[in-house]
C-alpha cells in the first residue's frame, strides 16, 4: 500500500486528522489494491469517538444501523469495518440485541478499543472470519532443551482486576465472551458457541504416554478457591404466567399465554414440576402433580439447553467419558428439581456401576447402606448389620416375615427350595411341584 505511508507521515507533521479516501477499484501501481477508506483522527468529539482513531473502511460511524424486525430488539449494524480507539474505545451497538433508551436506541454500554464489524452473505459461498490467526510453529534446539519456556499462543488475553483508588469494587470480568444470537425464522441452522479441533498425526496421547493434547486446559496460581472450573448459572428465557387447572397429572390452561413446544419448569402453588408440551392448552407432568378442579395461578419458563454436556459418536472416546481423579468431596453431587439423577436404562452396558469391596451404597444419608466385604452382601441400618447374604447362607439380625400363604395341593406348582407358611403348617418344595409340610404347635 504504497500511499498509506505519506498519508500517516502528513498526519504526522500537521497534527492533524485526515482522512484518506482510496478507490478499492483501483489497482496501486505495484498491482496491489489499497484500503477504500482510511480514517486517522482524534476520539476526543463524540461522533469521531464512535468512528474511532483510526477505522479502516469507508467512513461511517460504528453505531450506524437499525433494529431487527423480528421482535428480539436485536441490532443489524450497516457500517462495516476495523474501528481502533484510545480512551473509552469506539461505541458498540451488539448484534444480540439490547432494549431501547429514551431516545429510541440500544441502551448498550458497550464500548471497545478495537471493533470488528462485518456481514457474511449467505449469498456469497465464502468462509467469513472477523479475525483469523494463522500460525506456523516449528521446533528448534530451544524448545527441544526446555517445553515450557518456548509457549506459543495463537491469542492471550491477559487481564487483571483490582480495587479504585478508595478501595472501590472492580468492575465485572469476562477473559472471553461469545454472544451467539439465533434469529427468529433462521431453521435449520448450525449454531456453536465454540468449536475446538485437534488433528493428532503425532502419536497416541493417553494418560502417562509423554504427550499432553486436549481441547481445553483449566489451570491457575490462586491464593483462594474459586467457584467452578465450568459454571453455567442459567439465563433468561421466555416467562409464561397464567391460570390452570390439574387433572390426572394433566395441566390445562384457563388463562395466560397459551404454551409452545418445549420442555417447561413449571410453579404450582409452591412447587416445582416439570412438564411437556402436549397441546398449546395442555401439559404433562413428569411426575404426579395433585389435581386441582379450580383455577390456580402458575409461573413457568422453558430451559436453554437440552442438555447440559453431550457426548455422542462411537469413534469420540475411547476410555473414560468422564474421570475425576482429584481429592474433591463429592465426585458427582446432583441437587436440584431432577426426576432421575442417573440413568443407564439406555445404554448397552452390562455394568451400570462397579464398586470395590467395602464401599457402600447409601440409601438414607450414611444410614442404610448396601455393600459387599468381599465374601458377601451387607445391608446396615445406623451401623448395625441387618441382612448379610453369602452364596451358602443367608442371615438376619431380627425375624423374618412372609405373608401367610397356603399352596392349592401337594402337587401344586413350585421349585426346589420354595417355602410357605400358614396358621397350621410349614411347607417346603422339595422337588419340582412336591411340597411337604409339618404341623405348628404352641408351647
Amino acid at each position: 500500500m504504497p500511499r498509506l505511508l505519506p498519508i500517516l507521515a502528513l498526519s504526522v507533521a500537521l497534527g492533524v486528522p485526515p482522512s484518506l479516501a482510496l478507490d478499492a477499484s483501483r489497482p496501486s501501481p505495484g498491482g496491489e489494491r489499497d484500503l477504500e477508506r482510511l480514517e486517522v483522527g482524534s476520539p476526543i468529539a463524540a461522533d469521531r469517538a464512535r468512528l474511532g482513531s483510526l477505522m479502516v473502511g469507508r467512513g461511517c460511524l460504528s453505531t450506524d444501523g437499525a433494529f431487527a424486525t423480528d421482535g428480539t430488539l436485536s441490532w443489524q449494524p450497516s457500517c462495516f469495518g476495523t474501528f481502533i480507539a484510545g480512551g473509552i474505545g469506539s461505541k458498540v451497538y451488539p448484534t444480540r440485541g439490547t432494549a431501547k433508551d429514551g431516545d429510541g436506541h440500544p441502551s448498550s454500554n458497550a464500548y471497545a478499543s478495537l471493533l470488528v464489524q462485518f456481514q457474511a452473505d449467505g449469498a456469497v459461498k465464502r468462509e467469513v472470519n472477523g479475525m483469523f490467526i494463522n500460525a506456523d510453529i516449528v521446533g528448534g534446539a530451544a524448545s527441544a532443551a526446555e517445553r515450557d519456556s518456548t509457549n506459543t499462543t495463537g491469542q492471550l488475553i491477559s487481564l487483571r482486576q483490582r480495587p479504585g483508588p478508595n478501595g472501590e469494587r472492580p468492575p465485572t470480568a469476562w477473559g472471553h465472551n461469545i454472544d451467539l444470537h439465533i434469529a427468529p425464522g433462521a431453521g435449520d441452522v448450525q449454531s456453536w458457541g465454540v468449536e475446538y479441533d485437534i488433528n493428532n498425526f503425532n502419536k497416541d496421547c493417553a494418560p502417562g504416554s509423554g504427550c499432553l493434547s486436549a481441547g481445553m486446559f483449566f489451570n491457575g496460581i490462586s491464593g483462594h478457591p474459586n467457584t467452578a472450573w465450568i459454571y453455567s448459572g442459567g439465563g433468561t428465557t421466555n416467562t409464561y404466567k397464567g391460570t390452570v387447572t390439574v387433572g390426572k397429572n394433566m395441566i390445562n390452561w384457563v388463562s395466560g399465554a397459551k404454551f409452545v413446544p418445549a420442555l417447561y419448569g413449571i410453579r404450582l402453588n409452591g412447587t416445582f414440576y416439570r412438564a411437556r408440551y402436549v397441546s398449546p392448552t395442555q401439559l404433562s407432568g413428569d411426575v404426579a402433580i395433585p389435581d386441582t378442579a379450580a383455577p390456580v395461578a402458575y409461573t413457568a419458563q422453558n430451559a436453554i439447553v437440552h442438555n447440559g454436556i453431550f457426548l455422542q459418536g462411537d469413534n469420540n472416546v475411547s476410555g473414560s467419558d468422564f474421570i475425576s481423579a482429584t481429592n474433591a468431596y463429592h465426585g458427582i453431587n446432583i441437587t436440584g428439581h431432577h426426576h432421575v439423577a442417573f440413568n443407564a436404562a439406555g445404554d448397552s452396558a452390562p455394568y451400570a456401576l462397579l464398586a470395590r469391596p467395602g464401599q457402600n451404597l447409601c440409601l438414607d444419608s450414611f444410614d442404610s447402606c448396601v455393600s459387599d466385604n468381599g465374601t458377601g452382601l451387607v445391608y446396615g441400618r445406623k451401623g448395625a448389620r441387618v441382612l448379610y447374604a453369602e452364596p451358602q447362607r443367608t442371615s438376619v439380625s431380627g425375624f423374618l416375615n412372609s405373608p401367610l400363604a397356603t399352596p392349592a395341593s401337594s402337587k401344586a406348582p413350585c421349585q426346589a427350595g420354595d417355602w410357605a407358611h400358614d396358621a397350621n403348617f410349614v411347607y417346603t418344595c422339595v422337588a419340582a411341584n412336591t411340597w411337604k409340610r409339618a404341623a405348628l404347635s404352641s408351647w
